[in-house]
């Protein structure tokens, strides 16, 4: 029906367009009319697939060779990026009527609607080609331009990629590399990566970008990589052919069997390790019993400020070298421990000090508070926002007592998982009360990030 639409539109429309037209655009359009398909090719595809062009009417007529196949291969896709882009004149003619063939071309499915958008946003000479990689027996990946599909044990996975809706990129071939892990490399990690010169605005130089996505069961998992691993100038990227990538960042297995990104070369050499997938899990599941936790919390209640810490704390949050915050379950108290950790030469052994004698290097502190707090002013440099009524909390100083860390290996970027464990503690506050806890207060939480 499309087909048949285009052909009465050239007939109604292309005396009128091609009097109007750039001279080039009408020589195309005039060969079209003497059935020179060949020639009209020549002339409209550039004219139409350039990105910066607004040439409606070379747009329209390159779209309806597209979608008949004359002088062309039959391209579907090509043909309803071109309506798409020919739409966006609307002041045209054939703008006009490439909006009605545009919807027209578009009765096919969500997929491929979103990859016609996407191929007109990114442009025809991107270099992106679709790919299917196997990952293992019933397990596969095929990654188009728009969405890649994961199919795992029988169930396909979509989803969409827009880190690749870049208007002008170039793509290298997509790489999938397989890393064994573990302490006896026989775990199998599965990533792809994208690597891809984006253009500066003027398409007067080129900035290489990395994307990584590891593939777990039936999710597909952006890693978070340093950007702009060089620029180079030109009105052209370097080609796959010319220029290896693998010079500048590569995807590795560390020596502790951890699969890590490297940029080798570049403004900002960096080094990073990729959490696993039991890690990811472990932050899902912190969030979620910490949403479940807010949701019983009475924020109304007011308590006596001077009362005695519990020490009973069941959600944890850490940053900096080593600074580790604990809560109580209605939120109104928090214990957070401060720890010079360069001062004290802590490595991945536990080591145990006397809070008496390493106040300058330790700081245990609890702070309890009259009403429960949404947020708490540690690891943060926002500080505490009091709310209507509330009062300073009073804080208890740890002034005796023996404390044990164990810091873990690095785990991602520069964060390490910390465990403190506080046994016979004393606490002062400002008025010289004293408060003795006997039993054991264990935390642990991930340091290392940074405050936001």
């Amino acid at each position: 029906m499309a087909r048949r639409v285009f052909v009465a539109t050239v007939v109604m429309l292309a005396a009128a367009g091609a009097a109007s037209a750039q001279s080039e655009t009408a020589d195309g359009v005039a060969a079209l009319l003497h059935g020179d398909n060949q020639r009209a090719v020549e002339i409209l595809k550039p004219l139409a697939e350039d990105l910066r062009s607004r040439d409606a009417v070379a747009q329209f007529f390159m779209a309806g060779l597209y979608e008949s196949g004359k002088g062309v291969p039959a391209d579907p896709l090509r043909a309803c990026a071109l309506y798409l882009r020919a739409t966006s004149n609307s002041e045209n003619p054939f703008g006009q009527e490439a909006t009605k063939l545009f919807g027209a071309s578009t009765s096919h499915d969500l997929e491929f609607d979103r990859e016609c958008q996407t191929l007109a946003n990114v442009g025809f000479d991107s270099g992106f080609e679709p790919i299917t990689f196997d990952l293992g027996p019933g397990h596969f990946v095929e990654w188009k331009l728009s969405a890649a599909a994961v199919t795992y044990d029988g169930h396909t996975a979509r989803r969409e990629m827009p880190f690749y809706d870049a208007a002008g990129a170039r793509f290298f071939p997509l790489r999938y590399t397989r890393l064994e892990t573990g302490p006896t490399r026989t775990l199998p990690r599965h990533f792809v990566e994208a690597f891809v010169w984006q253009p500066s605005l003027q398409a007067t130089s080129w900035s290489l970008r990395w994307r990584i996505f590891e593939i777990v069961r039936d999710e597909i998992i952006g890693i978070e990589v340093s950007d702009g691993l060089t620029t180079v100038a030109g009105n052209t990227a370097p080609s796959p052919e010319s220029f290896d990538p693998r010079e500048y960042a590569v995807l590795r297995v560390n020596d502790d069997g951890d699969a890590e990104w490297a940029v080798l070369k570049g403004p900002r050499q960096i080094t990073r390790r990729i959490e696993t997938d039991a890690e990811r899990l472990e932050t899902r599941e912190t969030a979620a019993a910490r949403d479940a936790e807010l949701k019983t919390v009475d924020w109304k209640a007011q308590r006596d400020v001077s009362r005695p810490p519990t020490m009973n704390y069941t959600g944890t949050e850490g940053c900096g070298d080593i600074e580790i915050y604990g809560w109580s379950p209605d939120r109104a108290e928090a214990m957070v421990v401060g720890i010079a950790g360069p001062s004290l030469n802590l490595s991945s052994q536990p080591a145990t000090f006397d809070l008496s004698r390493e106040s300058s290097n330790i700081s245990v502190k609890v702070h309890v508070y009259d009403r429960a707090q949404q947020r708490f002013e540690f690891c943060t440099d926002v500080g505490r926002v009091f709310g209507p009524g509330s009062i300073e909390p009073q804080i208890w100083h740890a002034v005796a007592g023996i404390i044990t860390i164990e810091p873990s290996p690095p785990r991602v970027h520069t964060q390490r998982r910390v465990t403190i464990t506080l046994s016979n503690v004393v606490l002062r506050n400002s008025m010289g009360m004293t408060v003795r806890i006997s039993r054991p207060v264990k935390l642990t939480a991930i340091v290392g990030a940074v405050f936001g």
